[in-house]
């Protein structure tokens, strides 16, 4: 029997992604795991109460099991500052060596694979009597930093990177920057669940109420609704096609709730934030999406991104617009770049009028190659190859 340890920096119950899909394919392969919930600071703690009520929630749980083999748990409240100071961040690895090592002895785990999305955690590496240690690096966390903070998360990085047997990198460019640092890194894009979006084609399946009541065409997004969108872009798309229904499906961040950009797209009467929804629902809202889009800002740290929703949207069979991305420019027979809004806009009518269902199976046929299936396929034998050589 093999035992996971893995290190999450989302919580379960959070927007599901890559962690939680590889995770769970991983326990239905008979291996145990045991999923520790992103940590969190008393900084975040005090300032969103959105943070506060689902942590003091989970604490109050303790562990729980959220699937044959699969249990979840949460860390105490650590020290502010993780970023700016080694020993700070030192005293949280400390507090997290603490609990974790009182999960793994309640659940009987033992000489785990530890699995790792922390940059700041290469100091628990060797502290679990583990067979191997992976950094599963899906964010470029230096991205759009600066300073002393931008030092000291390169730094802790630069150490995990060093100590760690096996980094997996989802993007090209972050797969470059890390296999620098060490030479057993390998390339693990995102993926999807793709018989659950291939669900989309099913003429069986309603289109979600929500969705359905609003006017064609319907021009839609699903995710995160963060700093990380090109306002400018959705601004202009709802302003200049006011004929259009711009439908954003997904959890607001809480820093972003205020900012005058999403402000300003509230106002608008074809623009609907139908908040965040169960990931069992997203195939429902999807087919009621006449185009999806993948509206990201090219800053740093959308640059270095896999886009999670490219490979949903592939998979449900969906026309895609996306602004300029390393990872779309791998799809480019498959979907729309546009850089301006006007060529954005261009590409959405392009999309709306040239659809057909030869290209709606094209996507999804491509998306068969792509499923986290297939992603832990990979995984496994890169994990059971180190393991072997290391015995």
């Amino acid at each position: 029997m093999t035992d996971i340890l893995c290190f999450s920096s989302t919580d379960w119950d959070g927007l599901w992604g890559s962690r939680q899909q590889i995770m769970l394919r991983f326990a239905q392969r008979g291996y145990r795991i045991l999923f520790i919930e992103r940590p969190i600071g008393l900084e975040h703690f005090l300032r969103y109460s959105a943070f506060r009520q689902r942590k003091q929630h989970r604490w109050r749980e303790g562990i729980r099991a959220v699937a044959d083999k699969l249990w979840i748990a949460s860390l105490p409240l650590l020290l502010p500052g993780k970023y700016y100071s080694p020993h700070i961040n030192h005293l949280n690895q400390q507090i997290t060596l603490r609990s974790s090592r009182r999960y793994l002895r309640h659940l009987g785990f033992e000489n785990p694979i530890l699995w790792l999305y922390n940059p700041e955690q290469g100091e628990l590496i060797g502290q679990f009597h583990e067979k191997i240690s992976v950094y599963h690096c899906i964010d470029e966390w230096t991205a759009n930093t600066t300073g002393r903070k931008r030092r000291t998360i390169a730094a802790l990085e630069k150490e995990m990177l060093n100590k760690v047997d096996i980094v997996f990198a989802n993007s090209p460019p972050t797969f470059e920057n890390k296999r620098q640092h060490n030479p057993h890194t390998y390339r693990i894009p995102s993926g999807a669940d793709v018989e659950h979006f291939s669900q989309v084609t099913d003429a069986a399946l309603p289109e979600h109420p929500a969705i359905s009541e609003l006017p064609r065409p319907r021009i839609g997004y699903s995710g995160h609704i963060n700093e990380r969108l090109n306002y400018a872009v959705l601004d202009q798309l709802a302003r200049q096609r006011p004929d259009w229904t711009v439908v954003f499906v997904g959890d607001t961040y809480p820093w972003t709730m205020d900012t005058p950009s999403l402000q300003q797209l509230n106002t608008l009467s074809n623009v609907h934030f139908l908040g965040k929804r169960p990931f069992a629902d997203m195939p429902a809202f999807l087919k009621g999406m006449d185009v999806c889009l993948l509206p990201y800002i090219n800053d740093e740290r959308g640059h270095f991104r896999s886009p999670l929703k490219l490979y949903e949207y592939l998979a449900a069979g969906k026309p895609i617009i996306s602004t300029p991305h390393p990872e779309a420019a791998e799809f480019a027979d498959v979907l729309y770049q546009a850089s301006t809004p006007d060529t954005f806009i261009q590409a959405v009518a392009q999309a709306l009028t040239d659809e057909t269902i030869e290209k709606q199976q094209q996507r999804q046929q491509l998306a068969q190659q792509h499923s986290w299936d297939r992603r832990v396929d990979d995984m496994e034998r890169i994990i059971h190859k180190v393991i072997k050589d290391n015995e």
